[in-house]
């Protein structure tokens, strides 16, 4: 078997139907069970179904590859500051703009702890979403090992909350689009 080379070489598509089987299996592993489950992991596999029917899912689903091997799985969603369902999203905005949350999931085990996160959201924001003003994403506060890499990938932690959908404390925390692409101009 042909080792896998770990350095990064990212790159991002839609999820398609043929993945299905791939991402549900992802899904179910322990490692991923400890930060989506119950209600959340429930939604996501609603709006999965929705998403591989054609429909107007809520989120948009993609793979992360390294080198061309699937790794991992992100979750988008625009935040809509017009609509009264997204209002306690839109009040964390703090620009002008569009805005997304994001959710991600470094699936395949063999690539945990390969320094691959940091890269994998900035290439991933950076390619798909410069036109986006912010970005927001609420880990749980006790995984912690996410939310040191979401930091170092620009993120800052703007709040605490209490998840409606899983009630243990969240960090609330947000990027600026405008401040990622200055830092990866200068670096």
């Amino acid at each position: 078997m042909k080792e896998i080379d770990f350095t990064p070489n990212l790159s991002y598509a839609r999820v398609t139907e043929n993945q299905k089987s791939l991402l549900l299996n992802w899904l179910t592993q322990e490692h991923i069970q400890e930060w989506l489950h119950g209600d959340g992991y429930q939604n996501v596999l609603n709006d999965l179904e929705i998403f591989f029917k054609g429909g107007p899912s809520f989120y948009e689903h993609w793979i992360a590859y390294n080198h061309g091997l699937p790794f991992g799985y992100l979750i988008t969603s625009e935040v809509r500051k017009d609509l009264p369902d997204d209002a306690e999203l839109a009040q964390r905005c703090q620009e002008e703009g569009r805005a997304m949350t994001l959710d991600l999931f470094i699936c395949d085990k063999r690539f945990i702890g390969r320094k691959l996160a940091v890269p994998m959201i900035q290439e991933f924001l950076i390619h798909h979403f410069s036109d986006v003003a912010e970005v927001l994403i609420d880990p749980e506060a006790a995984n912690t090992r996410a939310i040191q890499a979401y930091q170092k990938a620009g993120f800052h932690i703007e709040g605490e909350f209490i998840a409606a959908w899983h009630p243990v404390p969240h960090y609330q925390m947000r990027l600026s689009m405008k401040e990622l692409i200055k830092q990866k101009l200068i670096s």
